[in-house]
């Protein structure tokens, strides 16, 4: 399990410094108690690290982390408390008709009694940590850096492999042995080896494969010299250089400089065809392979004969990218037959095999967990080798993966060596996605709302002038390419994915104890839980103790009902009742994230505009609700609202602006224009408007959102144009099914963008105005657009385009010329369209964009020929 302290301690000391802290220091007689906090806590954060690492051993150490993240979180609401009533005056004096007169936080009567809480709980909170502090010396911890955490990892592998014990990975070393065996293929540019990296999650095989690939006789044929090497996390030259040497020489090497060393390499392999392997390579910390040290590296091997090759396997995509012009072979899970042959090789003897069919039966139920995952197989298999109880093998088969007992070479400890790899900022935002189901798909435009709602992610140093959205997108991208997420579609500005099974079991264990469902319940929840999610299914049961459990947990964070099938079927159930909803908003205070969605609410709360730290709200789905409660107006921070498929909603409150934090506003309104109420929301990143079948027109106010990045208008069946818009800051238009919207104005506004989806459209010809993003534009995606017949001769102006998806433009027969020109171009997705047809059979058309390296035809990926 694990703790996150370290990422709520650096956040209270970031906010600490901040202005807001002086502030708070001249304002309340507190001066001494915080300068004392904060030294405190800055003691405290240097051992944090350390700590987390060995309270896994250690359960007082833990119960003292706990203590700690407490008095933190605790903090942070106070610091958040105070913040809350700056923006409030904030709002106040922006509005206010007295010439002259500011609005002071403490300057007010009514404020007294606050001014005097807030100071008695900093007070509070300095002695329990002054508590902290003094019990942290019998842990005997160090000191660590913040830019390395985790363990050296102690592993050690070998070139040997019994070939015929391998299963399953046939097709793999084909492929991997034709890009070897490839001696007309050089290294880039003017060097002689060229590299090939295996990626892949923990536990697929990927040393296994280049066991099976090194010692092939086909292989062994083909190189005069081959050198395994296992690098793990310590990417270190010198360490590196000895052993390469010692494998090429026979001889080791023993206190000699590097120069002495490359000597003896140069001599050793110059003019040789060499195979080596690198295998299990990290970027982790400051041991972890670098751009710098590879290319060391690279140069002192350059010497080897044209047609020498590098086989690197890790489990990071950057890895593979820093060395730039390496083939990537993606490992992927086993198929289900191969699955059950490992699983009954490891399970049972060739005399048991035919002995328990009930055991098989409840094997085939195991074997789906793993998830094609070979070392989860081996790891299920030999736990049941030894009891064959059918209730025990029943267990395993219901039970998550981290509740069984686990060797060190086992799925989960290896699995954990990517997430102990993972830099801290990421941790939390891998933790949160255990709050979902199995096979869930995550979708990057709703993930980064909550993320930035909790606190998660942060602008630092090197990403200052980013907004959080594109940072929060960064995040998933890192995620991505330590394969913890599975990406399904990707278009560079979104990103559709899922969690492999396993990769979900890691994310339970490591987030079980401040992280809960309805599945799983920890004993003292109320002092430890701070996020929840409940899932549809339920809450569908007519069991008024799930919503109750909600209640004893006051210091919750988060709410949350997340939907499995993406289909929204209303939920009538306990919490429905307004009762309860008013006990649960009056009682939990802290909230950040309240998902309401789906429940067939009548009326939301007044009471909502109590919960001050609320940053996410998600009403959607709630049919029966035609207005929102004036009170809504006070939540100031608020960063995020949803209030799509409110059928009856009218009208947004006048006092909307109010909501100055507000950066996600997502709504059906039954109105022939958006609200005046929208326009005063000067902090909005992205707007989406969804089955308004009344719209017409978006209105003037549109103008006056100057930070608008990102408009999403969808099955707005009668709105007609767009042309009161002047969204110069736009970068993200996405427009699906608006069958009357007339994009052939003169929408003078629109320009700089980035992306552009256009899908169920009556268009014939691309707006002229798309013009204005030729430099700019790197997606675009035209669906269902009937009546295109053409893209227009200035669409080669495009050299940005890095993407682009046509499907279903039944007269759109062919690309206009100049298509070679757009070199950025890396994906063409084309189906259901005659462009098809043209391209499949390599015509005229399929010259024009033999250069894109990625073609997808029908779905199918389309192999690229050499033209010329």
């Amino acid at each position: 399990m694990e703790s996150f302290s370290f990422n709520v301690v650096e956040k209270v000391l970031e906010r600490l410094a901040s202005h807001a802290y002086h502030e708070i220091r001249l304002a309340l007689d507190v001066e001494d108690d915080l300068i004392k906090l904060q030294e405190t806590l800055s003691t405290i954060a240097k051992v944090v690290l350390d700590a987390e690492e060995k309270q896994r051993k250690d359960p007082l150490l833990a119960d003292w982390l706990g203590k700690l993240k407490d008095v933190c979180y605790d903090m942070d609401d106070v610091l958040d408390q105070f913040e809350f009533r700056k923006l409030r005056m904030q709002l106040l004096n922006s509005r206010s008709n007295i010439k002259g007169k500011v609005c002071n936080f403490f300057s007010r009567p009514n404020s007294f009694m606050l001014s005097y809480k807030i100071g008695q709980r900093i007070k509070d909170i300095r002695e329990r940590l002054g508590e902290i502090a003094a019990a942290k010396a019998q842990f005997n911890l160090y000191e660590r850096a913040a830019d390395w955490q985790g363990m050296h990892i102690e592993r050690e592998t070998h070139s040997f492999v019994h070939a015929p014990d391998v299963i399953g990975r046939d097709k793999d070393k084909e492929e991997m042995i034709m890009h070897l065996l490839n001696a007309n293929r050089t290294g880039h540019g003017e060097e002689n080896v060229s590299v090939i990296s295996i990626n892949g999650l923990g536990g697929l095989g990927k040393t296994t494969l280049a066991k099976l690939v090194y010692n092939d006789n086909r292989v062994v044929g083909n190189f005069e010299l081959r050198i395994w090497v296992c690098v793990s996390d310590d990417f270190d030259n010198k360490r590196l250089l000895r052993e390469i040497v010692t494998a090429a020489t026979s001889q080791k090497c023993v206190d000699e400089s590097i120069e002495q060393m490359q000597i003896k390499l140069r001599h050793a392999l110059t003019c040789k065809k060499l195979l080596l392997v690198l295998d299990d390579v990290w970027d982790k910390g400051p041991m972890g392979i670098t751009v710098k040290k590879w290319i060391d590296l690279k140069s002192l091997l350059n010497v080897v004969a044209n047609g020498s090759k590098i086989i690197v396997t890790t489990r990071n995509e950057s890895v593979a990218l820093l060395m730039r012009h390496a083939h990537m072979h993606l490992l992927k899970g086993l198929p289900h037959s191969d699955c059950m042959t490992i699983f009954i090789k490891m399970a049972f003897t060739k005399r048991e095999q035919e002995d328990y069919p009930k055991l098989i039966k409840i094997g085939e139920d195991i074997v789906r967990k793993c998830g094609g995952v070979p070392l989860a197989l081996y790891t299920l298999g030999g736990l049941l080798y030894s009891n064959k109880d059918e209730r025990y093998w029943s267990h395993v088969r219901d039970s998550d993966i981290w509740k069984l007992e686990q060797g060190s070479d086992d799925i989960l400890p290896a699995l954990k060596l990517s997430y102990d790899a993972l830099p801290i900022y990421l941790k939390p935002c891998f933790a949160f996605c255990s709050l979902y189901p199995k096979d869930y798909v995550f979708r990057s435009a709703e993930l980064i709302p909550l993320l930035m709602a909790e606190g998660f992610i942060q602008s630092s140093k090197g990403n200052g002038n980013q907004d959080l959205e594109d940072i929060g997108l960064d995040y998933i991208r890192q995620l991505c390419s330590r394969y913890f997420f599975q990406i399904e579609e990707d278009d560079f500005l979104f990103l559709r994915f899922r969690m492999h099974d396993l990769v979900h079991d890691l994310a339970i264990s490591m987030a079980r104890v401040e992280y809960s469902s309805l599945n799983f319940r920890p004993s003292d929840s109320s002092k430890m839980v701070r996020h929840v999610s409940i899932s549809q299914k339920d809450l569908s049961k007519e069991n008024e103790e799930n919503p109750k459990f909600l209640l004893r947990l006051e210091k919750l964070r988060t709410i949350l009902i997340p939907d499995l099938d993406s289909e929204y079927i209303p939920i009538k159930v306990g919490i429905n009742n307004q009762s309860f909803l008013k006990k649960c908003i009056s009682r939990i205070n802290y909230l950040r994230v309240l998902d309401l969605s789906n429940l067939t609410l009548k009326v939301l709360p007044c009471s909502i505009g109590n919960l001050s730290h609320l940053r996410y709200l998600d009403v959607s789905y709630n049919q029966h609700i035609n207005k929102l409660p004036d009170s809504i107006c006070k939540l100031h921070h608020l960063q995020s609202l949803l209030l799509i498929n409110c059928g009856k909603l009218k009208e947004l409150p006048k006092d909307m602006g109010n909501l100055i934090s507000l950066r996600y506003l997502a709504l059906t309104i039954n109105k022939t224009h958006l609200p005046e109420a929208i326009g005063r929301l000067t902090s909005l990143r992205t707007l989406c408007v969804s089955a308004c079948k009344n719209l017409k027109s978006l209105g003037k106010e549109m103008r006056s959102l100057t930070n608008l990045r990102m408009l999403v208008i969808v099955s707005c069946q009668n709105l007609e144009s767009l042309s009161s818009c002047n969204m110069t800051t736009l970068e993200t238009l996405v427009i699906y099914s608006c069958p009357k919207l007339n994009l052939m104005g003169s929408e003078e506004g629109i320009r700089g963008l980035q992306s552009f989806w256009i899908v169920g459209s009556n268009l014939t010809a691309l707006p002229h105005w798309l013009q204005e993003s030729a430099n700019t534009l790197k997606t675009l995606q035209l669906g269902f657009c009937t009546y295109l017949q053409s893209l227009p001769e200035w669409f080669q102006n495009f050299t940005s385009l890095q993407k682009l998806k046509i499907t279903h433009c039944s007269h759109l027969f062919a690309f206009p010329e100049g298509m070679d020109r757009l070199t950025a171009l890396r994906e063409l997705e084309i189906s259901n369209c005659p462009l098809v047809r043209r391209c499949w059979h390599e015509g005229e058309d399929w010259s024009k964009i033999a250069h894109v390296p990625k073609i997808i035809l029908n779905g199918h990926r389309r192999q690229i020929r050499s033209h010329g």
